[in-house]
This record gives C-alpha cells, sequence and structure tokens, in this order.
C-alpha cells in the first residue's frame, strides 16, 4: 500500500508542474506593469535607478524561463515570494484565508454526498416512477442554474426575509461553531447543488447497472431484505465511479469559490483570488492555483485509496 501511494505521489508531479508553468506564464500575460502597482500613484517620485532597483530586487528583470525556475525553487519549500503591495510574505496571506475555503468545501462535498445518494438511490429502486422523475427533474435543476442565481434566491429568502441565516460575513469556526456553520451554510448550498446534481444521475446509474447482476439475484433468491440487499451488497460497488467523480469535483468547488465567496463577502482563497487578479498580485495568484491543483490531486489519491475499502479485490490487486 505504501508503495503505492508513494508511485501515485511520483506520478502526480508532472500534472502539478505543468500546472505551475501554466499559471506562471498566464501570470506575467497579464496587462499591466508590476511595478506600478508596487509604488502606487508616488512613481514619478522614484528615479529610474530606484525602479530598476525594485525590479531588480523583485528579480523581475531576468528572463522568464530563469523567473520560472527560481519560483518553482521557492515554492518547493513553500516561499512563494513576497506580495507586490503588502511586502508579507504571500504564504502568510494565503495561510487565514485556507480555514474559510476548507470548511465551505468540507461542508459542500458532505452535503453533495447525502443529497446526491440519497436521491440516487430513491431513483434507481424505482426506475420510471414517479420518484425517478422527481429525482432527475432536481438533478436537471441542480446542474442548469447558476451560482448567482441560487445565492441571490438564498439571500432573498433566509437571509431578507426569513432571518435565519446572516447574508454575509463569516465567524471562524473556533469562535462560535454554530455562528460558523450558519455563515457557511448558504455559500455551501449554492456549490452542492450542481454537484449533488452529478452524484446523483452518477449514482443513479451506476446502481441500476448493479442491481442487474446475477449476485444482487442470488442475495434476494435467499431471502434478505431488499434494504440488505440495496446497503450492504449493492451500494459498495455502484459507489466506486460516484467516488471517482467525487475527486474530480473538488476543483470545481474551488472554482466555484470564487464566485460565492465574492457574493456573499466570505474572506477565503476564492476571494483572495478575486483580489489578486484585481491587483495584479500574480505572485499570490500563483501560489492560490498551485494550491488548489495540488489538493485536487491528493484528493484523488485518497480516493484511489477508498476504492480498496469499498472493494476488497482492488488491494489485492495492488499488492
Amino acid at each position: 500500500m505504501a508503495r503505492y501511494v508513494v508511485g501515485r505521489l511520483i506520478a502526480a508531479v508532472p500534472v502539478i508542474f505543468i500546472t505551475a508553468l501554466i499559471v506562471f506564464t498566464l501570470g506575467h500575460m497579464l496587462p499591466g506593469d508590476p511595478i506600478t502597482f508596487i509604488v502606487g500613484d508616488s512613481q514619478s517620485a522614484f528615479s529610474q535607478q530606484q525602479i530598476d532597483a525594485i525590479r531588480h530586487d523583485y528579480g523581475l528583470d531576468q528572463p522568464i524561463y530563469v523567473q520560472f525556475g527560481i519560483w518553482l525553487e521557492k515554492a518547493a519549500t513553500g516561499d512563494f515570494g513576497r506580495s507586490f503591495q503588502s511586502r508579507q510574505p504571500v504564504l502568510s496571506i494565503i495561510v487565514p484565508r485556507m480555514l474559510p475555503t476548507a470548511q465551505i468545501a468540507i461542508e459542500t462535498w458532505v452535503l453533495a454526498l447525502l443529497i446526491g445518494v440519497s436521491v440516487g438511490i430513491m431513483s434507481a429502486v424505482s426506475p420510471n416512477s414517479w420518484k425517478d422523475w422527481v429525482g432527475t427533474f432536481a438533478a436537471l435543476f441542480g446542474a442548469a442554474i447558476p451560482f448567482f442565481l441560487t445565492a441571490s434566491i438564498l439571500m432573498f429568502v433566509f437571509a431578507l426575509h426569513l432571518r435565519w441565516l446572516p447574508a454575509s460575513g463569516y465567524v471562524p469556526i473556533y469562535q462560535d461553531p454554530i455562528a460558523s456553520l450558519r455563515s457557511t451554510l448558504m455559500p455551501s448550498i449554492v456549490l452542492c447543488l450542481g454537484l449533488a446534481a452529478v452524484v446523483t444521475r452518477q449514482t443513479r446509474s451506476s446502481l441500476v447497472e448493479v442491481l442487474q447482476q446475477p449476485f444482487v439475484t442470488t442475495a434476494r433468491a435467499k431471502g434478505l431484505r431488499e434494504r440488505v440487499v440495496i446497503v450492504r451488497h449493492s451500494l459498495k460497488n455502484a459507489l466506486l465511479p460516484v467516488l471517482t467523480i467525487m475527486g474530480f469535483q473538488v476543483g470545481h468547488i474551488f472554482g466555484g469559490a470564487v464566485i460565492t465567496e465574492t457574493i456573499f463577502a466570505i474572506p477565503g482563497m476564492g476571494r483572495l483570488m478575486v483580489e489578486s487578479v484585481a491587483a495584479r498580485e500574480y505572485l499570490v495568484m500563483q501560489a492560490l492555483v498551485l494550491i488548489a491543483a495540488t489538493t485536487v490531486v491528493l484528493a484523488n489519491v485518497v480516493v484511489d485509496l477508498l476504492y480498496g475499502f469499498l472493494d476488497p479485490r482492488i488491494s489485492i490487486s495492488r499488492g
């Protein structure tokens, strides 16, 4: 097992490298000179020698490939450089923003799994029934409705009209767990609807296929209750492709955080991404994308390990 994990991590290195190369290139293609954002409106008060010294201090006078090599070498040790505006280390800017995004991502993942699997099972055990049609309609609706529209509806109903949840802001979970969950519930629901729709359709199609297998017929012939047949014998096999979808959708959650955190004024990584692009803080932007990509890769490694829990034959084949 340890050899398999190490092999998967080594295989992920080229993916992370290519991602780093792409985001570094795109960051340097943004319009505007970073020096303009470093010195601000007082650029005319600086001499050309002083501007050249600032450019040299940030390594901006080096060829692009040299800058990439230096940045990648430092990033491997956790040093993503310093902010152009605040002069703070990039990592110290990002770390406080990780908790809100991580909390919303976990809540989104759990809600999508609970809703998607439950509705998918309901549709699979009663194909072509009214339950199946309701589940299909709900999945299509969740996949089609955009984030900003869902957020607007939830804010109007639960924040402005019912006043059950706060419309914006974030409370750290270590300060007040209840208030923290209330502040992140609406963003999590907005993100989970699309993901739950994908999980619902995948659970339904996988479970319908598994329920037609001979071992299910044998289990029913032994007189086992339908609930036992579905939960203990069929669901584990049907969840394998669902786990694959959930692993890849971690990137979808990070992408959606850019929109939802901006709408709900959540001080997370998604909102920081918007702020860094607007301020041409491409060192912060590069670090955010690289961290998100690494998280997605690690999430898929964890998903692969869960395969062995759901299907022991996979663990045997690895050995």
